[in-house]
């Protein structure tokens, strides 16, 4: 409850009841006993009735302003503001839940559409049985679709074994006093794109489930959700020939679609087409398959301040439209418009100019 509900609150209290509460005996200047006693009876009420009212305020308060504090510590952890992200969407906070579920903010990568969102309650001990006993999961009502969702923690942190992730979890992605968690959705594009085809309507309702060991899952939600714009930028690299002499491959190296937070590699060689298919000899794709890490993990993006990035290893490696996607992704954001040169190795693949 934000500061003009609490005002309204005391507000909305009848006048005449503060006037009798100050008013005396016309005739003697002293109220009659009788009424003495009724009007501190009534002004004991209205101060429990206060009193309520400011505790019920205390902790409607505390419930927003975790939603307040999730959103400003999503938007420094993932570097939105200094890297001029502006695909990013945050929602405006109601002062009330949707059935326990809050959207956050969400991003579209390019791949996938990460959102992140609050839901309660989640009791300390259903908070604790993760990872071990509680899983989390994304749903569209009125539709098959689903998918992984799990406590957000900040970007880069490393933990090793059950019970520090737990600790951490409790730490950084739940709140115990509004018994608030704080999770992201990993939703593919493609996804939300299908279920707005089923469903005829240009947004989805979102739902979140919480299940503790084998009990039936706990829903939060629906809230509306819808696909929000990818801000992308593409570099074209000519087919620039690239020989890697250790293994005595070549490639193309085609593009770069970068976003600020997900890459596609785009790249060819003759073999491509049937070494990305089920039935592909390993053997032989096998150099190709550690060319295809090292561009990615190799190639440099050199931005205007002198800074280098890397975009990691490619997750997945679809063959599309004659060129091999190696997609990548990461957890901060990059400033795509501040990229000055791409090298791999020796070879300059794309400079400013």
């Amino acid at each position: 409850m934000k500061r003009e509900l609490l005002s309204k609150a005391f507000g909305d209290i009848d006048e005449r009841y503060i006037l009798e509460a100050f008013h005396g005996d016309p005739g003697t200047g002293s109220p009659p006993e009788r009424i003495v006693h009724m009007k501190k009876k009534r002004l004991f009420t209205l101060a429990l009735a206060a009193v309520l009212v400011l505790a019920l305020g205390i902790t409607a308060y505390a419930v927003w302003s975790i939603h307040d504090k999730r959103q400003q510590e999503l938007k420094t952890d993932l570097k939105i503001e200094e890297n001029h992200v502006s695909s990013y969407v945050e929602y405006a906070v109601a002062d009330e839940e949707t059935n326990g579920l809050v959207l956050l903010s969400s991003v579209n990568d390019g791949q996938e559409q990460r959102v992140y969102v609050n839901i309660s309650p989640v009791s300390p001990e259903e908070a604790a049985a993760f990872p071990d006993n509680a899983r989390f999961a994304w749903t569209i009502e009125g539709t098959a679709l689903g998918g992984f969702a799990a406590p957000q923690l900040p970007v880069g942190t490393s933990l090793s074994g059950t019970e520090a992730l737990r600790d951490a979890v409790l730490k950084d992605a739940y709140d115990a006093q509004t018994q608030t968690m704080t999770l992201q959705c990993y939703m593919d594009v493609s996804m939300i794109e299908k279920a707005v085809a089923e469903l005829g309507t240009e947004t989805v309702p979102l739902q979140v489930q919480m299940r503790i060991g084998e009990d039936e899952p706990r829903r939060f939600g629906p809230a509306a959700l819808s696909l929000t714009e990818k801000q992308s930028r593409y570099f074209d690299f000519g087919r620039t020939v690239y020989h890697d002499e250790e293994l005595d491959r070549e490639i193309e190296l085609v593009g770069l679609e970068l976003t600020p937070f997900g890459a596609v590699w785009q790249i060819s060689y003759p073999e491509a087409a049937a070494f990305h298919t089920p039935e592909a000899d390993w053997e032989a794709y096998r150099p190709y398959s550690i060319l295809e890490d090292r561009v990615c993990i190799e190639g440099q993006i050199i931005f205007s301040d002198g800074s280098v990035f890397s975009t990691g290893g490619a997750l997945t490696t679809p063959y599309e439209n004659g060129v091999v996607n190696l997609r990548c992704n990461w957890g901060r954001a990059i400033d795509i418009d501040s990229v000055q040169r791409i090298v791999l190795g020796d070879t300059v693949l794309w400079e400013a100019r």
